[in-house]
């Protein structure tokens, strides 16, 4: 399943090139931006001269297009913020929190541009069906709310903030994060066959970080509350 593949290449990357992500992240910009460019320029080639790729080299489209890498990467984010801090796991996710959002934002914008487009030529064609138009609604105010959240992980434009504005602006993310699996939900179910394992490995992450970012939160509460 190329989400676990994806996944398991964000992870690596995350805890092995820790200290090298902090240090030369606009190495890990350009590149992402590099992924995201060739992204898009295949895939307007291939809505206007039926441009293919095969192999390899085609799985790896496919799953940027559709925005797979750049979840695996929010999926690191997300679960950042909700594992215990006490364990080294997450402090290494904690230390490239923010660099790992601004790649999977990266990321993320070819899959936006490029299905905007598809919605307008659809739109034209006037062949939208209730469940697309609400697969695109949702997707557009998430990705709507990501660029925000984008800007401001950037260490300069975060730093011309006040705490406490950057981290109400930063609380949105939940928002996000709960319309990516809507928006993901929609598009499986949208299937004459559902990928029950597809449905189920993505429910199972959001799910478990739900659960595990509100116990987070509420021992959190518990312990500033015995403290007073």
């Amino acid at each position: 399943m190329v989400l676990i593949y994806s996944l398991i290449f964000a992870a690596v990357l995350s805890l092995v090139f820790t200290s090298s992500i902090k240090k030369h992240y606009w190495f890990y910009y350009s590149l992402s931006g590099l992924v995201a460019i060739s992204t898009t320029i295949y895939e307007i080639l291939r809505l206007t001269s039926n441009m293919k790729l095969y192999g390899f080299i085609s799985i790896l489209e496919k799953a940027s297009i559709k925005g797979i890498i750049s979840i695996s990467f929010f999926v690191l984010v997300m679960f950042a913020g909700a594992l215990q801090t006490k364990w080294a796991i997450t402090r290494k996710l904690l230390r490239i929190r923010a660099e790992l959002a601004i790649i999977a934002s990266i990321l993320l914008l070819p899959h936006g541009f490029i299905y905007l487009i598809r919605f307008i030529i659809k739109a034209m064609n006037g062949s939208l069906s209730v469940i697309y138009l609400s697969y695109i609604i949702i997707g557009t105010i998430g990705f709507i709310i990501m660029i925000p959240l984008f800007i401001t992980s950037f260490k300069k434009i975060r730093l011309k903030m006040k705490g406490h504005q950057w981290k109400k602006l930063q609380r949105w993310a939940y928002l996000f994060y709960l319309l990516a699996y809507l928006h993901i939900l929609i598009i499986l179910v949208d299937k004459e066959k559902i990928d029950w394992l597809k449905l189920i490995t993505y429910t199972i992450i959001f799910g478990g970080y739900a659960i595990l970012r509100f116990l987070k939160s509420k021992n959190t509460r518990q312990a500033q509350v015995v403290s007073l």
